[in-house]
């Protein structure tokens, strides 16, 4: 049986977010190239917890802390750095909330993840994004990722124009280009919505002992 975690965060200029279920905001301006960039991992059977926590606007923590925040809560020790890690790269540039959860047993030896809601607000973009990081202990250490998801009123081929320096073309998925990110910050699947784009990146990180 699958049994959520849970936490609340409120607002702050890069704060913490908690377990299940958190929110905060990043003051850092995001272009596109920013947008794209992340780390990954894994999930398993879930525990639950939660808790609230507010942070004033000009709060010094940075996203990575209330990332830190959740693992600790959920009893995560051993991902507990790339969790944070992931979480901070994933919501930078943004206002966010983000639900965490693992394993109810032994939740250190078992993947992690968090889903989180993004709103950008920044010269560069406005709008609503999605995202999940992951996280799972490996005999060397810790693997994990994160996927993010964010609609663009520009259309694809504007928006390869703003993919980061270096970034080419790797392949088309099904008539869906898929672009290696320069700067080794991952890959972008740039997904036509009318005359919009959503473009989709995924990174994902190591963290060895």
């Amino acid at each position: 049986m699958f049994e959520p975690n849970t936490a609340a965060l409120s607002q702050g200029c890069d704060t913490t977010l908690k377990n299940v279920i958190g929110a905060g905001r990043s003051c850092v301006r995001a272009p596109i190239a920013a947008l794209a960039v992340a780390a990954s991992l894994g999930l398993g059977a879930y525990a639950s917890n939660a808790a609230a926590q507010a942070a004033p606007a000009n709060a010094p923590q940075g996203a990575a802390a209330t990332f830190q925040k959740q693992a600790a809560d959920l009893g995560i020790k051993s991902c507990a750095n790339l969790f944070a890690t992931l979480g901070d790269s994933l919501t930078r540039g943004t206002t966010y909330a983000s639900n965490a959860s693992t394993q109810k047993d032994a939740p250190n030896d078992h993947a992690a993840q968090a889903l989180v809601g993004m709103r950008y607000d920044t010269p560069n973009y406005k709008g609503q994004s999605a995202g999940v990081i992951f996280t799972s202990p490996t005999k060397t250490g810790c693997e994990g990722g994160l996927v993010r998801v964010a609609p663009f009123p520009q259309s694809c081929p504007d928006v390869v124009k703003q993919l980061p320096q270096g970034s080419t073309l790797a392949t088309t998925l099904s008539g869906t280009p898929l672009y290696n990110l320069g700067g080794n910050q991952g890959q972008a699947l740039l997904v036509p919505s009318g005359n919009s784009c959503v473009v989709v990146t995924v990174a994902n990180a190591m963290d060895r002992r």
